[in-house]
């Protein structure tokens, strides 16, 4: 990325909040002894007669590379059927695969994506390198789904993670039961963390803090909070709870936040679509992880629940982009967007 530098041949163009131009300084001339006017003819001449300089232009929010950390695919039409979505579901229950999201990327501008796998059996890890194995450039990794805690977890960890695209797991239930976690499920782990992989986590079965106490345990292991923080956003005050666990959460650098989901996380209907109601959430997330620990996913399908994937979009850009621009900051909008949409899931899941 290349900063524009303020450059002193502003030419005919606002140069640090002032007007200059040619013109003010013609009629200057009438003003100024012969010394001077000679002075000033050189200052016409270098100043505003000779084109400006032309320095590479920031990269646009609406043209960086995104990477979409947060996409599920499967095949209702599977002899085996799909053990998620529901077929109640009107929405989702149907055949989500790589075709149709290529449409939306391709409309959107989506560079890439991970895939995060939403069936519990072993086996459609599997089934989900081989679907996607034709695109490499666009579908980049894989977060798996593994029964951890369970005597067959370090075998099938060994034979999945031999794929580079197999990035990590995700946890959506609580492994070992109701409990906090029992002995195998530390021993499978730290099997993660020793192998380099992931952590995703989705909140609604934990709370912030068993997860904190996670990345406390096993600070090699990386960590991803999915769907800033499970919270329910209502037009009312958020939970200051809330707000104090996921500021305990980033105290720990292995611990990342995930900004997606967000129509999921909406508790009114019809989902908003306006920044402004999403914006005091995103606040707390950017503040307490900052900028390196922010990551994008849009959780599609699952939008089209709450809108159309573009509007998700827009909304997270939106408020983003809003970012660096106020007086003081050391950063660009473009430098924050370019770690959120891009840089930081590139160091996340090892996507080099």
């Amino acid at each position: 990325m290349h900063l524009r530098p303020k450059s002193i041949w502003a030419g005919p163009t606002e140069r640090d909040g002032s007007s200059f131009n040619c013109q003010r300084l013609m009629k200057a001339f009438y003003n100024l002894s012969s010394n001077s006017i000679i002075l000033a003819t050189v200052l016409v001449i270098t100043g505003c007669c000779t084109p400006a300089p032309q320095f590479p232009a920031e990269e646009s929010t609406d043209q960086l590379q995104i990477i979409d950390t947060h996409i599920h695919l499967y095949d209702t039409n599977r002899s085996q059927g799909v053990d998620w979505p529901p077929v109640t579901d009107k929405v989702l229950y149907r055949p989500v695969l790589p075709e149709h999201f290529d449409e939306v990327a391709d409309r959107e501008g989506i560079a890439s994506t991970v895939i995060v796998e939403a069936s519990s059996r072993p086996e459609d890890n599997q089934w989900m390198l081989d679907l996607v194995k034709h695109n490499p450039d666009r579908y980049l990794a894989l977060v798996g789904n593994l029964p951890i805690g369970t005597d067959e977890f370090p075998s099938l960890l060994d034979r999945f993670s031999k794929d580079s695209r197999f990035v990590g797991l995700r946890m959506r239930d609580r492994p070992g039961g109701d409990g906090f976690f029992t002995d195998a499920v530390w021993r499978d782990l730290g099997l993660l963390a020793k192998k380099g992989l992931t952590l995703d986590v989705l909140i609604h079965n934990f709370s912030i803090d068993e997860v904190t106490e996670v990345a406390r345990r096993l600070p090699d292991l990386k960590i991803m909070i999915n769907h800033l923080g499970g919270l329910n956003i209502t037009h009312d005050p958020f939970d200051e709870e809330w707000k104090e666990a996921m500021g305990r959460a980033a105290l720990y650098q292995n611990l990342y936040c995930k900004v997606s989901g967000i129509f999921q996380r909406a508790g009114v209907k019809p989902t908003p679509k306006e920044k402004l109601f999403y914006s005091p959430v995103f606040k707390v997330v950017f503040d307490a992880f900052g900028e390196n620990r922010i990551v994008y996913g849009s959780n599609w399908p699952v939008t089209d629940r709450g809108g159309s994937y573009a509007e998700q979009l827009s909304i997270i850009r939106g408020y983003f982009k809003s970012l660096g621009m106020q007086p003081g900051d050391n950063k660009t909008s473009e430098q924050i967007a370019r770690k959120l949409f891009r840089d930081n899931a590139v160091k996340f899941y090892g996507l080099e």
